[in-house]
């Protein structure tokens, strides 16, 4: 399987404290993998070092072929990287429809064809009957549907996503399981934080374990839940928020 994304050595310290510390590992192409950990494990800083938020203090990451470590965020996105946010960042005072077409316009200037990009998004995402909600009036799950629907407008080959079913209902978890799997179905490769044991083994090929900022390990869902070092960790940890 040739890997769509290539994390080696990934380390980045924030003045004295070491967020993320030598952490390797792969996605291959068309491969789901979750990263999980407790509190504090450093996911979000390791999502935020993919997407260009930040760069690394040492490290390199490879997208698709290419060296991306020291690329801008913006870059990163043209070049096929889509990221969710743990907090929705919807712009509240635009509609579903305009919200969707801030990414739609990334790699068109053409209206048309940004237009037919924004329904068809709508539509695999289950918010067409939504297109013209202020996105501020939207539910929590809305939201968050809202989230993949922006960056999937964005035609992603790499789809990050973080804390995509936090807060949401069992029946709101099982719709947002659905419509990864269609989304990874459609060739899309997906790099996915979750905090749901059992979200995480519903779809993940591999799961990738972070404890206090190092990769405590790389296995199958399988081979991760029963790991003791791993249930330790669980254990330990504590509430669902993690920057």
């Amino acid at each position: 399987m040739r890997n769509i994304l290539e994390i080696t050595d990934a380390t980045k310290q924030f003045g004295g404290l070491m967020a993320n510390e030598g952490i390797t590992f792969n996605v291959g192409e068309g491969e789901i993998v979750g990263v999980v950990g407790p509190n504090g494990a450093g996911k979000t800083t390791l999502f935020n070092s993919v997407s260009g938020a930040h760069t690394l203090t040492r490290g390199s990451i490879v997208f698709d072929g290419q060296d991306v470590t020291q690329k801008k965020a913006h870059e990163i996105a043209r070049l096929g990287v889509g990221r969710t946010f743990q907090i929705p960042q919807s712009l509240n005072e635009m509609t579903v429809t305009e919200n969707v077409l801030v990414g739609a316009l990334m790699h068109t200037a053409d209206m048309k064809k940004a237009a037919e990009k924004v329904q068809e998004t709508l539509e695999l995402c289950n918010l067409a009957h939504r297109k013209d909600m202020l996105a501020g009036k939207l539910n929590v799950a809305q939201k968050k549907r809202l989230e993949i629907a922006r960056a999937m407008a964005t035609d992603p080959k790499l789809l990050l996503l973080d804390e995509t079913m936090a807060g949401l209902t069992a029946t709101e978890r099982k719709d947002a399981v659905d419509l990864i799997l269609k989304i990874n179905r459609m060739g899309v490769s997906i790099l996915t934080i979750e905090h749901n044991m059992d979200v995480v083994m519903t779809v993940s090929n591999r799961v990738v374990v972070l404890v206090s900022g190092k990769l405590l390990m790389v296995g199958t869902p399988e081979e991760v839940t029963s790991n003791p070092e791993v249930i330790s960790a669980y254990l330990g940890g504590g509430s669902d928020t993690d920057e």
